[in-house]
């Protein structure tokens, strides 16, 4: 009685216990499909906000609305996602507290969702805000732990931003070891991705690194590295110029003024430069005026410093306004107008304290100062040299805290490690002794039923023997069955259909007497007999196949909608899609909409291509849904035919789900349709300005 009393509450608990796991995973895919309609309302709101044609108030409070709405968000994951493109847009619109308030709930909420991918984008954008205020030891730590995140996922892209991250503020607080490290652990990881816009931006700021230590021809070599990856960049914005103006300034540095304005020059020699940076025009007029003038050359270099300063001060640009101001002064202490280098001497070191608190220029003023103004020269001298120390042992301090940083970091990663090897281990062990108690109990168990069973075995085999007998009639009969649906299907598909077809065709080229009535009867009779042929395949289409079940996922459907347009085109299709697509976990209105542009992919296919083999393939990467479909039939110069509807269709809805659209054809080479949509958070803006 005991035995059967355990035996009967462990199966009641069992039992429980399963019913409760499926009900949890039935629950959870429900989320994961059906998301809440609230979500809709969120996304529309978030776009009101990034609409820049709207006033910043009524950005801001669309916003703060979408926060409210998605705080009642019962999907975790999709709150975190929301989270982030709002403290995205609250990044854009200057608000620093509600910034940090929806990035710290995303963290909060990643963080308790074991997301690591959210966690490091959370990182990536207190990083970013740090980096843009100058609070660069803060920088430092977050690009530090989103490294770390990036790393245990295996983003290496993102892990080799984070670095070039770390190594700007270790860069800026003169950590240049710390930096050099950093930018080559980026470097390696860049080259084997081919990503040749961050590999610029790496080897400009070692060549950067490099003039301010000194080492002049290494400057220049990555420098010019710089440039090579350059090549590979489509859009190149005023990058070139810049590296440009670096070069030009190593060579100044050595007193190489030729070839200092020589590369000043060609990097002015960009006509559109006004327009397309004002700040670096600015600059480059100011340190090809100044160059000159080191060179002994003064003929119009007043007129070309003071040009420059009033473009620096009519965009604000105040530490742009500093520099010219400090060579302004050194002009007029070179022509012997020391009552005008002391007020531009003055002027500069004024705003550097006061407004930009930049010390390198406030350094650089007191120096000047020191030599314009002999009579004050040793109270210029004494800050000069109190605000060097100052600064030395700020940095010295900052740099020691960047390796408590990375030891601290590292330290607790290695104990969350063990914490989690612990836990496996302790489960693991638990549910092996849990195992083996079963196993034991179900042992005993059987062998208590072992005797009963061998006693009814000889007539279980007999009715065995009997079932077998019964299974292998009806297997025959439903063979029978489909063997006759195959010959009624290929009956009507290869006799009545094309008896029917080649008819209609004739009755297209026969001759008829020229009149109305004539005409009106003939098109009668072949609109009936195109009736009758969709028909009967329809028929035999719903003999041969079956319709797929609603449960069919989407890719399913893909299939299906391929099988019924090659039907029609006679051509062969594939369907190829990455490892990393999970379906469920895209909104419904992107899958419509794609499964349409297919649809309208075939219709134009076979309506023109010509096509014998259509390939289709979809790609999950960084955030990107990728769509490809490329045919092998006659093409069209795409540079030429305008896009008719079919296409117009396309890029319409393309343009709704915020993505891109691109078509690639060539007479007798086929064509190439590639569409990519976003499908999460806008990030916010990566890297940091050199």
């Amino acid at each position: 009685m005991k035995s059967e009393f355990i035996k009967t509450h462990l199966i009641y608990f069992l039992t429980f216990l399963f019913c409760f796991i499926i009900s949890c995973n039935h629950n959870n895919s429900n989320k994961q499909q059906n998301p809440i309609i609230e979500n809709d309302n969120i996304s529309i709101l978030i776009n009101k906000a990034k609409n820049n044609k709207t006033n910043i108030k009524e950005r801001k409070s669309s916003l703060y609305k979408a926060y409210d709405l998605n705080s009642n968000q019962q999907n975790d994951s999709i709150k975190t996602r929301n989270l982030l493109k709002i403290t995205s847009q609250a990044y854009k619109l200057n608000d620093t507290v509600f910034f940090k308030k929806s990035n710290k709930q995303a963290y909060e909420l990643a963080y308790q969702l074991k997301d690591f991918k959210n966690i490091a984008k959370t990182h990536w954008n207190l990083g970013y805000h740090f980096t843009k205020r100058e609070v660069l030891d803060s920088s430092y730590y977050h690009y530090y732990q989103a490294y770390n995140y990036y790393r245990i996922i295996k983003n290496e892209n993102n892990a080799a931003k984070m670095l070039f991250g770390m190594a700007f503020s270790q860069g800026r607080l003169k950590d240049y070891v710390g930096s050099e490290t950093s930018l080559f652990n980026a470097i390696s990881i860049l080259k084997p991705l081919n990503d040749f816009k961050l590999l610029y931006k790496c080897h400009n700021f070692i060549g950067s690194i490099y003039k301010d230590i000194g080492e002049y021809e290494r400057s220049i070599l990555f420098h010019k590295k710089a440039l090579i990856n350059l090549k590979h960049v489509k859009n190149k914005k005023t990058y070139r110029e810049g590296v440009y103006n670096n070069i030009a300034l190593i060579y100044q540095k050595q007193g190489n003024y030729i070839d200092a304005i020589a590369n000043f020059n060609i990097a002015l020699s960009n006509d559109s430069l006004f327009y397309k940076n004002i700040n670096l025009y600015a600059r480059l007029k100011d340190n090809l005026a100044y160059t000159r003038l080191l060179n002994g050359d003064t003929l119009y270099v007043k007129e070309a410093l003071l040009h420059s300063l009033k473009i620096r001060d009519s965009v604000k640009n105040i530490s742009g306004v500093v520099i010219n101001s400090l060579h302004m002064a050194e002009y007029y202490l070179k022509t012997k107008d020391t009552i005008t280098a002391l007020h531009y001497a003055k002027t500069a070191n004024k705003l550097a304290t006061n407004i930009t608190t930049n010390n390198r220029d406030i350094l650089a003023s007191l120096q000047l100062l020191s030599t314009i103004d002999p009579e004050n020269s040793k109270q210029y001298f004494n800050e000069h040299s109190v605000l060097s120390e100052q600064l030395e042992q700020k940095e010295r301090k900052l740099r020691n805290k960047f390796a408590r940083i990375r030891f601290e970091t590292d330290e607790k990663i290695e104990e969350v490690n063990e914490l989690s090897l612990q836990r496996t281990l302790i489960i693991t062990a638990s549910v092996a002794l849990i195992t083996i108690i079963l196993l034991l109990y179900f042992i005993r168990h059987q062998r208590g039923k072992h005797r009963e069973l061998k006693l009814k075995t000889e007539q279980q085999q007999a009715n065995e023997e009997i079932y077998k007998l019964m299974l292998k009639q009806q297997t025959k009969l439903e063979e029978g069955r489909v063997k006759e649906r195959h010959r009624i299907s290929e009956e009507l598909h290869d006799g009545v259909l094309g008896k029917i077809f080649y008819t209609r065709l004739g009755l297209g080229f026969l001759g008829t007497e020229v009149s109305d009535k004539a005409i009106a009867k003939h098109k009668e009779y072949i609109h009936e007999l195109h009736e009758i042929e969709k028909e009967i395949r329809a028929i035999s289409h719903e003999l041969k196949y079956e319709l797929l079940a609603p449960e069919a996922n989407y890719i399913q459907l893909i299939d299906y909608l391929a099988s019924t347009q090659s039907s029609v085109g006679a051509f062969e299709y594939h369907i190829e899609q990455d490892d990393t697509m999970y379906w469920s976990a895209i909104s419904d209105v992107v899958k419509i909409n794609l499964y349409r542009i297919v649809q309208e992919a075939f219709q134009n296919i076979n309506k023109h291509a010509k096509a014998s083999t259509v390939h289709i393939s979809f790609s999950l990467k960084d955030d990107i849904l990728g769509l490809a479909i490329h045919d092998n039939g006659i093409g069209y110069d795409s540079t030429e035919k305008a896009n008719g509807i079919g296409l117009e269709n396309i890029s319409s809805r393309v343009k709704k789900l915020n993505g891109t659209f691109a078509i690639e054809s060539n007479p007798n080479k086929g064509t190439h349709l590639t569409i990519r949509i976003p499908i999460a958070l806008d990030e916010v803006p990566d890297g940091t300005n050199t």
